[in-house]
């Protein structure tokens, strides 16, 4: 399997070439409950996170959305 490298919150990543946001946030141990996902700072929606696949030189922003009250 290729590597490719990603960008995720400023931190560079090596990964395999066919990871989807998903796989990326499993791989992580991130809790997906609460968090906004953006590649390139364009925000994906929740429901294509399975589908989206990480290319090459990707920059990812994880954002934990805090609930205010």
């Amino acid at each position: 399997q290729n590597k490719i490298n990603i960008t995720i919150n400023g931190k560079n990543y090596y990964v395999n070439d066919n990871l989807s946001l998903y796989d990326i946030l499993e791989n992580n141990y991130l809790n997906s409950n609460n968090i906004v996902i953006e590649i390139n700072q364009e925000i994906v929606s929740r429901n294509l996170w399975g589908e989206t696949k990480v290319n090459e030189n990707d920059k990812i922003e994880i954002i934990t959305a805090v609930g205010g009250g």
